[in-house]
């Protein structure tokens, strides 16, 4: 007679039988454990450093702005694309190079060490402003805590160093504002004047063609009185507009202080001229100092703040993966009986 396999059948047999599952979990189980005690041992060594950060000029820090190439519209967007910045930069090739560099001048056991096997011993845990997490993790403790050390001091030392840069910055820009704007001003007034001169040379032609004892009439009295008079000139041209023909004056007067107001207003020109140069080396020199501020600045804030927190040795302790085995072990040891439940119900199917 051939066996029949009932799916309920085995089930409920299964369901009497759970103390031999269990059985083959725990064997599992133990066994993980057993192999986690023979599993080559790495070392994890921990310090940490704080992290905060001011975010008030998060709308007009143009810093930030163009390393990040997008304006930032809240000041969270502000903040976390700091912190990410920020752990981008612990983590840059010249950052590891400078570490290795300062370990090889301490021990000699570094310089066959490269950079790539430094980074892979280096990781940051954080997420978000307050504690961040320097780690180092070897197979020697010793090397670890002596990898982590330098790397923290390094780190500090650069970290801060770029934010005092990102400072200047901002002085930098607020200067930039200031000699833009003043040079706006100047050359907005030295087109004013320039268009004032024009106006006056046109007078000028036509009282040249008056003669000498020609008197110009009421209406073209006013009318070269409001053209200097409008031009909203500042205290210093005063004495000379007080100078101006009274009503009924011969037209040589009128050529008189029309040619003086030409050279008074040439002077003004003139240095008007000179000043938007000067302005202009201004501008070109602090752009230059703020475009290499910018550049050791990396992008980050000057409200950032990164500090030591504490000066004892580095916290340590071995990292096995005993959890990690220890399930692997049981879902072996339940698969085990699972392989061994089908071989049973096939060879009976096959009676």
């Amino acid at each position: 007679m051939k066996y029949e396999l009932s799916l309920r059948d085995e089930i409920l047999q299964i369901s009497h039988r759970w103390p031999i599952i269990f059985s083959f979990c725990l064997i599992g189980v133990l066994i993980g454990l057993g192999v986690s005690l023979f599993w080559p041992t790495t070392y994890r060594v921990s310090k940490e450093i704080y992290v905060g950060i001011n975010p008030y000029q998060a709308l007009t820090d143009r810093n930030a702005s163009e390393h990040a190439g997008i304006q930032f519209n809240n000041p969270d967007d502000y903040k976390n694309w700091q912190m990410a910045n920020l752990n981008v930069l612990i983590q840059m090739d010249w950052m590891i190079d400078e570490t290795l560099s300062n370990l090889q001048d301490q021990d000699d056991y570094w310089n066959e060490v490269g950079r790539e096997d430094l980074a892979r011993m280096l990781k940051v845990n954080w997420r978000n402003a307050g504690k961040w997490r320097l780690v180092a993790e070897s197979d020697d403790p010793a090397r670890a805590a002596q990898a982590l050390t330098v790397w923290h001091d390094t780190v500090i030392k650069n970290v801060q160093n770029a934010v005092s840069e990102a400072r200047n910055t901002l002085a930098l820009d607020t200067q930039l504002q200031s000699f833009s704007s003043d040079q706006t001003r100047a050359i907005s007034r030295l087109a004013e004047l320039i268009q004032l001169r024009e106006t006056i040379a046109a007078h000028q032609k036509t009282a040249s063609a008056w003669h000498a004892d020609y008197q110009p009439s009421q209406d073209e009295h006013w009318e070269l009185w409001y053209t200097v008079a409008q031009a909203d000139l500042d205290p210093a041209w005063e004495p000379h507009l007080s100078a101006f023909p009274i009503d009924g004056s011969p037209a040589s007067s009128y050529l008189n202080w029309l040619n003086q107001t030409t050279i008074v207003l040439d002077q003004d020109i003139q240095t008007l001229e000179a000043q938007s140069k000067v302005l202009q080396v201004h501008i070109d020199e602090t752009s230059a100092r703020y475009k290499d501020a910018s550049n050791k600045s990396y992008g980050l804030s000057g409200n950032l703040q990164v500090e030591k927190i504490r000066r004892r040795l580095p916290e340590q302790y071995a990292v096995r993966p005993t959890g990690l085995l220890i399930l692997v072990g049981g879902i072996l040891g339940l698969l085990l009986w699972v392989i061994l439940w089908l071989g049973r119900a096939a060879l009976k199917a096959n009676q």
